[in-house]
C-alpha cells in the first residue's frame, strides 16, 4: 500500500486491474478506465489492463479510436497478445479499423 495508510488503493497493477472489472461490472465506466491507466503505470507490461481499457473504450464507452490506441499500446508490449477466443490481437485491431467490429 502507498506509504501502509490503511484504506489507500495499493499500487499493484494486479489489484488496480480487478478494480478497474469491477467499475466496469457496475457502469462507473471512467473510474474503470482511469483505475486500468494507473495499473499500466504501476507495470507497463500489465496486459489485462490494455486489453480492458479498450474494452471500456469500444464496448461502453463507443470511442472506437480510444478503443484501438489501447490494444496498439498493448501490441507494443507483446505483439502476439490473444483475446480470450484466441484471435490474435492485431487481427482485432484491423477488424475494428475496417469497421468489422468482432
Amino acid at each position: 500500500m502507498r506509504n501502509g495508510i490503511p484504506g489507500q488503493i495499493p499500487d499493484n497493477a494486479s489489484v488496480l486491474t480487478d478494480l478497474g472489472v469491477m467499475y466496469r461490472r457496475k457502469g462507473q465506466f471512467r473510474k474503470a478506465i482511469k483505475s486500468f491507466g494507473r495499473a499500466i503505470q504501476a507495470n507497463p507490461r500489465q496486459e489485462a489492463a490494455y486489453f480492458n481499457k479498450g474494452v471500456v473504450f469500444l464496448h461502453d464507452i463507443n470511442d472506437r479510436e480510444n478503443a484501438i490506441k489501447a490494444w496498439e499500446d498493448l501490441l507494443r508490449v507483446n505483439p502476439m497478445a490473444k483475446v480470450q477466443s484466441g484471435e490474435l490481437v492485431m487481427e482485432l485491431v484491423q477488424n475494428i479499423k475496417r469497421k468489422k467490429l468482432p
